[in-house]
């Protein structure tokens, strides 16, 4: 089963990514994608999750100097292959050497090119010269295709999980639990979720009750559905503390009963 992974990612990057990864495959739900910030993106962690079978989607790390051209404002293959600077001038040659990578370029249009002091091309003895490595290409080429609309239809996804995130920490505080111990921070945590979602699922509620009923003003609708969820869910909850207690009284009073 494959799909597009949303995951918060905690710890080393490398390590906590291949953990998810790994644990998302064991449980027969390996992703062939996953969604991440830049701060996750670096060639290492998308390297790894490559060797997973799994694309990791998310712009590359830092940026590249604006009064400067770089690698990726070059139209390349790749394979790595230079087809054509920025002005358009294909290479007189391009050599790779390993993880190297070697474009040549003809001195009469470099000579004259507008660009010429902000190119990453540099004179040479024979020719102007664009080098760089297999990661420098790797990078060059997703930053490319961060700008496409593909990648935007993508990526925006990811918007409505970050959406998600802040309105946690900033509703119910997750990020400073007053209990201490995995158990504690583990059943504290899905509370909060748990009240979360029920404020959500309300808010559904009401945006479903003000469009049936037509009204114009959503805060109304929202008064009523939140109200009607609140008197079920308190009925609800009166039911389990009451049931707890009966357990309790039992268990009580069970050992001074005697049978038979």
């Amino acid at each position: 089963m494959g799909g597009t992974l949303f995951v918060p990612i905690f710890g080393t990057l490398s390590h906590s990514r291949r953990q998810v990864i790994e644990s998302a495959q064991k449980a027969d739900l390996g992703p062939q994608a996953l969604l991440a910030d830049s701060l996750y993106g670096s060639d290492e962690n998308t390297e790894t999750a490559k060797d997973k079978g799994v694309e990791v989607i998310s712009p590359p790390m830092g940026s590249e100097k604006k009064d400067q051209l770089g690698l990726s404002d070059f139209h390349l293959e790749k394979s790595g292959k230079v087809v054509s600077c920025p002005e358009g001038h294909t290479p007189l040659h391009v050599k790779k050497k390993k993880t190297r990578h070697c474009a040549a370029f003809d001195p009469v249009h470099c000579n004259y090119c507008p660009n010429q002091a902000i190119c990453p091309a540099k004179t040479g003895k024979k020719a102007f010269y664009l080098r760089f490595t297999d990661k420098q290409l790797r990078i060059a080429l997703r930053r490319a295709m961060a700008d496409t609309d593909e990648f935007k239809a993508c990526y925006r996804w990811r918007a409505g999980v970050e959406a998600t995130m802040s309105e946690f920490d900033r509703r119910t505080g997750i990020k400073r639990l007053r209990v201490r111990g995995l158990k504690a921070v583990r059943f504290s945590s899905i509370m909060k979720a748990l009240g979360l979602n029920i404020l959500r699922a309300a808010a559904v509620m009401a945006a479903m009750i003000a469009g049936a009923s037509g009204q114009g003003n959503p805060k109304g609708g929202y008064r009523t559905g939140f109200n009607d969820f609140k008197e079920r869910f308190c009925a609800a909850v009166d039911y389990f503390v009451r049931l707890i207690v009966n357990s309790l009284i039992f268990t009580i009073i069970c050992p001074k009963i005697r049978f038979g």
